[in-house]
């Protein structure tokens, strides 16, 4: 009897329990589809305020997405650099280590910002570019149709609109209208778009008011970028996102159906280690051999390092403590005396040889005014010139014979008084600055040398006798 009323119970209680196993499975049921990917209604909500972006700059917008850490260093840094210009930020960020995508969108700041601060948007745009990108590509050209066919994407003076009919679709390509200059488009996703056919609600970016109003659609002011921003585009036909291997050099005007379709492009690849943050669970869910690995190195590349840390603050934090010295009681203080500094010999030596310097300089300038004055003394003067110049004057001009002749005529011939009158009146009214004479064949100078040998010893006495006086003067001068 008991075994029956046993085999009872659990009866009853195993059919009220499996509503609650069902309802269980259920909830699972839910929520690892919740985790494998996005609805149409969530994609095309995030992907409303950037499908009718030109396909250059929605191309560096997906790339950019996948590494949401560059995203928000980038805005970062250019929230204060604002005042460089495209070409200055280009150059600067030549070297920085952030994927050519962030790179390529730095020159638009409110665009970057925008995308920084929406980290909720930004992290879903990125998990779905990396779960499937052909079909976040699907439904940009589903929005785009339906933005075509409300008659707001037209061709204008921002933008050139070009479409392609396949057999099951038509594709939509945007590009720039002038291939140097790039405008952001803002807009409302009900305006644009129609009626929004979803129940979730599309996701709008703010506009300044300073933005120029066409066709619906509020335009920023003009970015000029250079040839290297066109490196990435779309490859509508096969749905994926492609890259130019090399830096693009020139501007290409031609149709945008022709561009991606040359072997200097190739597909996208995102790359694992340059992303430096956690992939959420939907992306692991539908790639683990690829993202879930690069998930839990990165955890315990944190964690590691987290460690070491630790480790090495500890190891620290034992070297700066400071152990007390153990001390017994025998230990005896010591006492030191310190003995006053002694005059090393090199040090004498030095003094010494400072002291002869110092006689040796007083003995030096005492040689140079000694040596300054005799040169003063000794220095051509202007009477002694005259004086040489009037004792080797007739052995300059005249020849050996005539000077043999002009010194028997001085014997036999006498000048007469009024010469020798004339001869003292010079040598006395003589002024200093007289030019010197020269040397000359006249026969009037040859003349002079025929003055008596008297005169002559007589003129040199008092000459000899004015230097004498000069010199006493001079050295009287230079004493005092």
């Amino acid at each position: 009897m008991k075994n029956i009323t046993l085999s009872v119970i659990v009866a009853l209680s195993s059919v009220s329990a499996l509503p609650v196993i069902a309802q269980s499975n259920a909830n699972l049921a839910h929520v690892s589809a919740s985790t494998q990917q996005y609805s149409d209604a969530e994609l095309d909500s995030v992907l409303a305020p950037i499908a009718l972006y030109p396909d250059t700059l929605l191309t560096h917008i997906l790339i950019a997405a996948t590494y949401p850490l560059d995203v928000v260093a980038a805005d970062r840094w250019r929230q204060s650099n604002k005042h460089l210009t495209p070409e200055q930020v280009e150059n600067v960020l030549a070297s920085v280590n952030w994927d050519p995508s962030v790179k390529a969108l730095a020159p638009f700041t409110d665009l970057l910002s925008t995308m920084a601060n929406d980290l909720q948007w930004l992290q879903q745009l990125g998990d779905n570019v990396l779960i499937d990108q052909s079909r976040v590509l699907d439904r940009v050209q589903v929005l785009r149709q339906h933005a075509l066919n409300t008659g707001n994407l037209v061709t204008n003076d921002y933008i050139e609109v070009e479409r392609e009919r396949e057999p099951t679709r038509e594709i939509i390509y945007i590009e720039p209208r002038q291939r140097e200059v790039v405008y952001v488009p803002y807009y409302d996703p009900h305006v644009v778009y129609g009626h929004w056919w979803h129940t979730t609600s599309p996701v709008r970016w703010r506009h300044h008011v300073s933005y120029h109003h066409h066709s619906n659609v509020y335009w920023s002011p003009s970015i000029h970028l250079s040839t290297f921003f066109f490196f990435g585009s779309v490859h509508w036909h096969n749905r994926h996102v492609v890259i130019h291997r090399e830096p693009v050099r020139r501007y290409y005007h031609g149709s945008p159906r022709k561009r991606v379709i040359s072997r200097d492009y190739r597909r996208w690849e995102h790359n694992t280690v340059h992303r430096r943050a956690r992939y959420s669970t939907r992306v692991v869910h539908n790639a683990p051999s690829r993202y879930e690995h690069a998930g839990v190195s990165r955890a315990k590349h944190l964690s590691n390092k987290h460690a070491s840390t630790v480790n090495t603050s500890k190891r620290q934090n034992d070297r700066n403590t400071v152990r007390p010295i153990a001390r017994t009681e025998n230990t005896k203080t010591v006492r030191r005396t310190i003995e006053p500094k002694q005059v090393t010999p090199l040090r004498e030596s030095r003094f010494q040889n400072k002291q002869d310097s110092v006689s040796r300089k007083q003995s030096i300038e005492h040689a140079l005014k000694r040596n300054q004055a005799a040169s003063r003394s000794e220095k051509p003067t202007r009477d002694r010139t005259l004086s040489q110049l009037k004792r080797d004057k007739p052995a300059r001009i005249s020849t050996p014979s005539e000077s043999k002749q002009y010194a028997n005529r001085e014997n036999t011939l006498k000048r007469p008084a009024k010469q020798n009158i004339n001869r003292e009146r010079i040598e006395r009214t003589s002024p200093q600055n007289k030019p010197v004479a020269r040397e000359s064949s006249k026969p009037r100078r040859i003349e002079r040398a025929r003055t008596s040998s008297v005169s002559r010893a007589q003129v040199k006495n008092s000459e000899s006798s004015r230097n004498r006086t000069i010199k006493q003067g001079r050295t009287e001068k230079t004493m005092r």
